[in-house]
Formats: structure tokens, sequence, C-alpha cells
């Protein structure tokens, strides 16, 4: 409408009053979409779509931690042992299959570190003893030795290793599963 009169003809005010329900269209449009955003059922729409998101970024995350994908290595089960019998003073053989995981792809280790537990339930560290060489991230079979501290009694004994790597710069640790061995009165008959 270019005058202030209302126009006369009917096409004219069909016209004119097509803008004006128009025009309360988007505005009452815009409003209904507000409410329905912050109020209103899109609201509870979005809460749950966000509620699934959170739910899955956990669900990655276990899923990480239980494939062990959080972890520098991954070992294979059931594949962690000590080498028997062993008796006092003897060295020991720690065997286990391990890869790197992509979270360790980068890392370098450093040395490794036997932690003992006796019948005392009391954890004694070992010699610590310089990586001869890295994992692959295949499964690779290791078998690195150690000598137990002299103060363990005979009986069963537990192990396992502490892994230290560098990583982008900075330190990080891993450890192996625990392996149970039977530790005999040396020295060998």
């Amino acid at each position: 409408m270019t005058s202030d009169d209302f126009p006369s003809s009917l096409s004219g005010r069909l016209i004119e009053i097509a803008k004006v329900l128009g025009a309360i269209s988007i505005i009452v449009g815009f409003f209904g979409g507000a409410w329905s955003v912050t109020y209103g059922p899109l609201r509870d729409l979005l809460d749950q779509w966000e509620e699934v998101q959170t739910d899955i970024a956990d669900l990655q995350d276990r899923m990480a931690q239980v494939q062990g994908e959080d972890r520098v290595i991954r070992e294979v089960p059931g594949l962690t042992y000590v080498a028997e019998p062993v008796y006092q003073g003897e060295r020991i053989v720690f065997n286990f299959v391990a890869e790197r995981t992509r979270l360790g792809e980068k890392c370098i280790l450093r040395y490794s570190q036997p932690i003992f537990t006796d019948m005392l339930n009391i954890p004694t560290p070992g010699e610590r003893r310089q990586a001869a060489r890295q994992i692959s991230n295949n499964p690779t079979p290791l078998r690195p030795g150690y000598t137990p501290p002299v103060n363990l009694r005979p009986g069963r004994v537990t192990v396992y290793l502490i892994l230290a790597y560098t990583c982008d710069g900075k330190e990080v640790f891993d450890q192996t599963s625990t392996a149970a061995f039977e530790l005999l009165e040396g020295p060998r008959p």
C-alpha cells in the first residue's frame, strides 16, 4: 500500500490482507520457534540429542578402555607368565606378548621395572632394566629376564612390570598384567 487509503478493489484488498497475514505469520513463527527451542518440545529433543551424544562419547571411552586403547601397549590375554621352576638367586624369565596401541605409536620405551610381591604382600622392586628393543605395532613376544630381590620368601610370588615411556616429551608409565610363580628355596640342586 503506497498511499494512506485502503484499496477499494477486491484484489487490492486481498493483497493488503495477505501482506498483513504474512507479517503476522512471520512474527508468530519467530516467537513459536523461540518458544519451542527454549521451553517446548524442540528443547526436549535437543536435550535428548545432547544426552545421546554424551552417552556415545562415554561409550567410546569405555570401549577404548576395555580394548586397551587408553594404554601405551595392549597385551594378548593369557600369554603372560614366568618360566618355572625358579630358585632363589636365579633370574626369572617374564614372558608376555604385547603390541602398541594407537596412543603408544609415537612412544619410546625407556626402561622396565619389575615389582615382586611374596606371601607378606609387600611390593618389592627388582632391578631396573633399560629397554633393549621397542615393542612393535604387531603382537610381539617378549622375554625379559630379572633377578628377584634377595629378601623374597620362598613360596608363591607375583610379578608385574612397570614400563616407562617418553611420549611427545612427557614421561608416561604403563604396566603389564601380573604373573605368578613358585619361588623355590635355592640354590638349585
